[in-house]
């Protein structure tokens, strides 16, 4: 088995078990939850998202039995999402608004940081990804986005393209096609 499908396995994996967990998260309170198994992240709603997304738009690397696994999972989820449109909507806001938050942070820091940590922007720039994600996602009915959302990160993007030059992507490359440069921009560049 090779790197690159060891790297999608182990992301199917995690995305099962952030499916299996999402119903509890849902109705939970908690803003984050940890799944009691060694070696995951935590479960957000974001983190989902982006591995199902990336995970769909690397269907063709999977194996039949691993698609399979990435269809009930997203069925899983989905299911979880029945009769909880609001809560939904409201728990994925509330996480888009600590997620950019995080990110202004992370932008604030980003001009000390990166002289002494080499790797520092590509470790934390899921969080932009994350950010999309969410975006894209409470963009679809039935969901609505928040009014301002938008501008608010067109004027962060627009403060972090002038601290970009150009760069191959920042990723390991098996991800590389599921993030086209025209809309992942970020994933493209490095800090000055």
């Amino acid at each position: 088995m090779n790197k690159e499908y060891i790297v999608l396995l182990h992301d199917l994996m995690i995305l099962e078990e952030m499916a299996a967990n999402m119903n509890a998260y849902l109705v939970s309170n908690a803003r984050e939850w940890t799944i009691p198994r060694s070696n995951m992240p935590k479960l957000t709603i974001g983190g989902y998202l982006m591995r199902q997304q990336r995970l769909h738009a690397l269907e063709e690397k999977l194996e039949a039995e691993d698609l399979a696994r990435l269809g009930v999972a997203t069925k899983r989820f989905d299911a979880a999402l029945i009769e909880k449109v609001v809560r939904f909507e409201s728990r994925a806001h509330q996480e888009l608004h600590s997620r950019i938050g995080e990110w202004v942070a992370y932008l604030r820091d980003l001009g000390s940081r990166t002289t002494t940590e080499e790797n520092y922007y590509a470790g934390i720039v899921d969080v932009r990804v994350v950010i999309t994600c969410l975006i894209d996602q409470l963009q679809k009915r039935p969901y609505q986005l928040e009014m301002g959302v938008q501008e608010e990160i067109h004027g962060l993007d627009s403060n972090l393209r002038k601290r970009l030059t150009k760069h191959g992507f920042i990723w390991d490359l098996v991800w590389m096609p599921a993030y086209p440069e025209d809309k992942y921009w970020w994933l493209y560049g490095c800090p000055r």
